[in-house]
């Protein structure tokens, strides 16, 4: 079994899909439902979505507060220092610089994207 997506929900579409654009991804489909709008993003030429955006521009309740029905969405990247500035001038809060965590083996770095979901970027030791 592979993980297909993970799917959050955006408040701005166009402001996340510039931000994750930043970042290298593509959309690689979309479709509407009830008038909720599905973006589907990856970074690989297979067209395989890593990420869905859900905008839903009737919605009338916040997102979860303090996004507590996601911890993070993590991705592997080769360089975690560029992606880490990439995000940042993207529009990105820092969260945790770039750094060595080795119980868990890995360079790693997070941030907090414009609606405030924590994206964790690392690479293997």
């Amino acid at each position: 079994m592979d993980l297909a997506h993970v799917a959050i929900c955006v408040t701005d579409l166009d402001r996340a899909m510039e931000f994750y654009g930043d970042l290298g991804f593509e959309e690689t489909h979309r479709f509407t439902l009830d008038g909720v709008t599905n973006v589907y993003l990856g970074r690989d030429s297979d067209g395989a979505a890593d990420l869905q955006l859900r905008h839903d521009p009737d919605r009338t309740t916040p997102i979860a507060p303090s996004r507590a029905d996601v911890d993070h969405v993590a991705f592997t990247v080769e360089d975690v220092d560029d992606t880490y500035e990439t995000a940042i001038d993207a529009g990105a809060a820092p969260v945790v610089e770039p750094t060595e965590i080795d119980a868990a083996g890995a360079y790693v770095t997070f941030v907090e994207d414009p609606d405030g979901y924590t994206l964790e970027f690392y690479r293997w030791l």
